[in-house]
């Protein structure tokens, strides 16, 4: 049991440092975007795309970041239903 512990807490710490390493150098930047007429979430994660000036991103990891940082909103909704006046958390990563 003790080892199962310590073979734990050495993979937490391991994994901590990886992460805080991994984006030493960037910025986590977190928005409130209000939807508008004739948005959609990929037109969404278009905009945002282009504000990510820390290293290259696939458009899917923003459009399935704001579905998992609003995870809230879309209760009860399908997947990428969004309207007009809706407030969506948005992150993305500056130098």
């Amino acid at each position: 049991m003790t080892k199962k512990i310590l073979i734990a807490a050495i993979l937490c710490v391991a994994m901590a440092s990886y992460s805080h390493n991994s984006h030493s150098q960037g910025r986590l930047v977190s928005e409130t975007y209000i939807v508008k007429t004739g948005d959609t979430l990929w037109k969404i994660s278009e905009q945002f795309i282009q504000k990510n000036t820390y290293g290259p991103r696939d458009i899917r990891e923003f459009y399935h970041g704001i579905l998992e940082n609003n995870q809230e909103l879309f209760s009860g909704r399908q997947p990428g239903d969004i309207y007009p006046g809706d407030k969506l958390a948005v992150n993305y990563w500056t130098r």
